[in-house]
């Protein structure tokens, strides 16, 4: 019985001693390696370091603004840090992020749309920050904020990445730990997308009949603006010309006065992949339309 304890005992050390091993290794690679995400790009940012115009938002950014477009015309440095499926509470830990940076923005252009009525973060933006959630206090308040495994993933070794491996896991760790570069330019940002809408995608597009009172992380993105005297543009990115609106765009401007609604401004269904994303022809067109009718 004795020897069963101690075998025990020293097996139990042993996985203990071996998680946080493997923690400290995962951890101290995903923040030395190259960015391969959008969190990681924003916090390998030079301190102190300037960005003329700065997208954020969700794919309809990441897939609708071409930053070389912009800067062609304008001369000024562009970035779309635009990330699949975040929602306003991930727009929010970004825009926190650069300002703790400190980070100089002449003007921050944030796409609002149906995302007004989720006060949720992104399960994508949320893996991407746990690496960091116990050496950045600005992701670590904000995974305790949005994340319901947040005791966990801060204090049971190994549990953030094993739990979120499909993200995090094995394959990530060695892209990481041998620098592989991201498909994607993080200094740009764009990705772009291909083909043309099908007929079939049109079924079912239509935005919400009713909207929020209020979005606190919308709240919050406009004091910090203010606070930090950042000019802030909320806008919409263009829809397929059928989808059903529901005046909820109407409904959205009663509730932000400076919004900008570019919803309808590309009529061409072929400038587009599917009803909520623009492909590469038409984010082309989108780009140099937005800058004109800002008169940026």
């Amino acid at each position: 019985m004795k020897r069963f304890l101690r075998n025990s005992i020293v097996l139990s050390v042993g996985i203990i001693t071996l998680l946080y091993g493997l923690d400290f290794i995962y951890t101290n690679v995903y923040e030395n390696s190259f960015p391969r995400n959008k969190t990681q790009h924003i916090l390998n940012l030079e301190e102190g370091e300037k960005l003329d115009y700065v997208f954020l938002g969700s794919s309809r950014v990441e897939n609708s603004i071409v930053s070389r477009e912009i800067e062609n015309i304008t001369g000024k440095r562009t970035i779309n840090l635009g990330t699949q499926g975040a929602k306003l509470d991930d727009i929010n830990i970004f825009l926190r992020l650069l300002i703790e940076k400190n980070v100089k923005i002449e003007k921050l252009f944030i796409q609002v749309d149906y995302i007004f009525n989720h006060e949720s973060s992104s399960d994508i933006v949320r893996s991407q920050a746990l690496p960091y959630i116990k050496t950045n206090s600005v992701i670590k308040e904000y995974l305790k904020r949005v994340d319901s495994n947040y005791f966990k993933n801060y204090y049971l070794p190994f549990y953030r990445y094993a739990k979120n491996d499909y993200r995090l896991g094995f394959r990530e760790f060695i892209a990481s730990l041998v620098n592989k570069k991201s498909k994607i330019d993080f200094n740009d940002g764009f990705v772009p997308l291909f083909g043309v809408i099908n007929k079939n995608d049109f079924g079912g597009s239509e935005l919400p009949q009713s909207i929020l009172k209020s979005n606190k992380s919308l709240k919050e993105i406009d004091s910090l603006c203010k606070m930090n005297k950042i000019d802030v543009i909320y806008f919409c990115a263009p829809f397929c010309s059928r989808l059903k609106t529901n005046d909820y765009l109407m409904k959205l401007k009663e509730k932000l006065p400076n919004f900008k609604d570019f919803s309808s401004s590309i009529p061409s269904d072929s400038l587009f992949q599917n009803c909520s994303h623009l492909n590469k022809n038409g984010a082309e067109v989108f780009s140099k339309l937005l800058i004109e009718s800002l008169s940026l």
